[in-house]
């Protein structure tokens, strides 16, 4: 049964690509419902798990996507899907990394307004996702001549955790590799001691609502500490 769906679903693709009737490659989508009615068109089986997916307070579908879980995204701007990329790549950075996790097979598709999350593994969907929005885009960090270190997503989860926001309305202005003077990081807690010893860490400052952060943290992002 799931040999047949792929197989399906692959000659779809190929009707595609070959400029004949069928799902046409890389059409645009104005909504999540016409994305979701071309897959299903593909022959794709879809179970819509909620209306609220979790990364981004947007129009948004948790759905299962021929048994595995998808999330699709629709932002108010094609300028505001790019900077959800931004974020989303940012916040995955670290379970990209961390091979004993389920979130290194996830991929990401952005055409237009909307994005596409995958965290499964099966090459007919996928084939499928890409004939409709294009490839996936890489995986291994934000842009390939800048990637965040994992130290800045880490920050922007602490920084979100504190303020009690989502991290997708975190802007990163600056992030700079810093040796800090002692393990407080350069930020003493009232009533604790800090040794006295060079650690390696980032000095980087986040923006909220127009207003400035400045986070201190170890060079793995392990230890995060916020301007007193």
């Amino acid at each position: 049964m799931i040999g047949m769906r792929i197989l399906t679903m692959f000659m779809v693709f190929c009707i595609c690509a070959c400029g004949r009737t069928g799902i046409p490659t890389n059409k645009p989508y104005e909504s999540i419902d016409d994305l979701l009615n071309a897959i299903e068109e593909a022959g794709a089986e879809i179970v819509t798990i909620s209306q609220d997916a979790p990364f981004f307070d947007v129009d948004s579908r948790q759905i299962i996507l021929n048994g595995e879980m998808a999330e699709i995204y629709k932002f108010e701007s094609a300028d505001a899907s790019e900077r959800g990329v931004i974020h989303l790549q940012a916040l995955l950075g670290d379970a990209w990394a961390n091979t004993a996790s389920e979130q290194p097979s996830a991929r990401i598709w952005s055409q237009g307004r909307l994005i596409v999350l995958y965290f499964g593994r099966d090459g007919g969907t996928i084939l499928l996702l890409s004939g409709l929005l294009g490839d996936p885009l890489q995986k291994a960090g934000i842009a390939e001549d800048e990637p965040y270190p994992p130290a800045v997503p880490a920050s922007m989860r602490a920084l979100a955790e504190v303020l009690d926001v989502s991290p997708t309305v975190i802007e990163v202005v600056s992030f700079e590799a810093v040796v800090w003077p002692d393990s407080c990081l350069g930020y003493p807690e009232q009533g604790k001691g800090c040794a006295e010893v060079e650690t390696p860490g980032w000095d980087i400052l986040l923006a909220v609502d127009q207003r400035d952060y400045e986070i201190h943290t170890d060079e793995f992002g392990q230890e995060v500490r916020l301007s007193p």
